[in-house]
């Protein structure tokens, strides 16, 4: 809730604050960059120390960092209070990350579909909420009501238990049963591996094997093409539909409009998240992703061909179909980290190839469009992303055939 607020607000009351609109970009980028960073300090204090503290600390971070937005002291704290919020979500997401480490394979994009749903959820409570108090009682009021509302993280992290299926520390650990332990709180959770996991070494094995790398290839470019369509989505409207090009239904303006195109995605996410990823769950998330990513080029096509209202239709499906594909592509992710030696590491590289794709895709769109128009910007950025699960696809047929032959081999001898 506290980082979402900001979008909706902080362009507002920028004029109020002695804010720039050149600080106002600064300001809403900055959690994302120092998340090129901290995923992966997030992911090693996991590995070495487990999740309850981590997540724990998280928290708190998230809540006080959320406090400095109203204190009025300035550009400078205010940009330090937004890196404290980036570093505060990396924890968050590598917390909810491992915890659908407890549950089952055959559960995991469910969970997953989930999970994001609460985190989209949250994001829509309280860009709804925080507009209509902004309007009534100003922003100071607005930013101390989300910290209450955000605060009672707290006491609910300190009241999680966290067993030992939710921070693997070795391969014969995770794929022994016996080994969940479900003891609650810290004690459960905080007792260190004899040797912590060394971030270099992660990066290292998720760069050099070739499906680890394959699967951060992915992440970078799904987030690259969603956050190109987002970005640009009040911009294709304007161009399609400003300055008399076409007529808007219900006569609304291309701002309404877009506000109403991205709002429904992020709505869509607290029911279809789930569905989505039960959906991979039961006929497999390499199938499903096929026919998403299949269903994500007919949506461009479409949204770039048809000269209608139409075209408003097509690029709102293809924003959910896009969330529908991150969901399961995290999924999969998520349940690949579990065959690597390092899995919180693998977990931290993967949120920093997605968040990374996430800062470029903006950067990428607005510097193009303008001088090669929409199509060749989202056909590239699609192409990508189909040449990289296509890649992913043939390794994990190529790994499933060879495991048969495997335990085969291991049988006989």
């Amino acid at each position: 809730m506290g980082d979402s607020l900001l979008y909706a607000i902080l362009p507002l009351a920028a004029g109020s604050l002695g804010l720039s609109p050149r600080h106002v970009g600064m300001l809403l980028s900055a959690n994302r960059l120092i998340r090129l960073f901290s995923n992966t300090w997030f992911s090693a204090l996991f590995a070495r120390f487990g999740p309850y503290r981590a997540f724990l600390y998280s928290t708190i971070l998230g809540v006080l960092t959320t406090s400095a937005y109203g204190l009025g002291w300035g550009f400078t704290v205010f940009l330090i209070a937004r890196m404290g919020w980036g570093i505060s979500w990396s924890g968050l997401r590598q917390g909810t990350f491992q915890s659908i480490w407890t549950g089952s394979d055959t559960d995991a994009g469910r969970l997953m579909g989930m999970m994001w749903g609460v985190v989209r959820g949250g994001s829509a409570v309280s860009a709804v909420l925080g507009g209509f108090l902004f309007d009534h009682y100003g922003y100071h009021v607005t930013i101390w009501s989300i910290v209450g509302l955000s605060a009672l993280a707290i006491p609910i992290a300190l009241g999680l238990s966290w067993p030992a299926s939710a921070s693997p520390d070795s391969k014969d650990q995770r794929s022994d049963p016996s080994t969940d332990s479900h003891a609650a709180g810290p004690e459960a959770a905080e007792e260190p591996p004899t040797k912590g996991p060394k971030v270099l070494q992660g990066w290292k094995g998720a760069l050099t094997d070739p499906l680890q790398r394959s699967v951060l290839l992915v992440g970078f470019f799904k987030l690259l093409l969603n956050s190109s369509l987002v970005a640009t989505a009040s911009v294709f409207l304007a161009e399609n539909f400003g300055s008399g090009s076409g007529e808007l239904p219900l006569g609304l303006e291309v701002g309404a409009m877009a506000g109403i195109v991205l709002g429904t995605r992020w709505f869509s996410d607290l029911f279809l998240g789930a569905v989505m990823g039960a959906l991979s769950d039961w006929i497999g998330r390499i199938r499903l992703t096929i026919v998403l990513v299949a269903l994500l080029c007919l949506g461009l096509t479409a949204m770039l061909a048809i000269p209608n209202s139409l075209s408003i239709v097509a690029l709102l499906a293809v924003l959910i179909i896009s969330t529908g594909v991150n969901v399961i592509l995290d999924t999969y992710a998520n349940q690949a980290a579990l065959v690597t030696p390092q899995p919180q590491l693998f977990v931290g590289a993967y949120a920093t190839a997605s968040d990374l794709g996430s800062a470029v895709g903006p950067l990428f769109a607005f510097s193009l469009v303008s001088a090669v128009g929409f199509a060749p910007v989202y056909g590239v950025a699609a192409l990508l992303v189909v040449v990289t699960v296509s890649n992913l696809v043939a390794l994990d047929l190529r790994l499933a055939r060879q495991k048969p032959v495997e335990e085969s081999a291991m049988s006989r001898a």
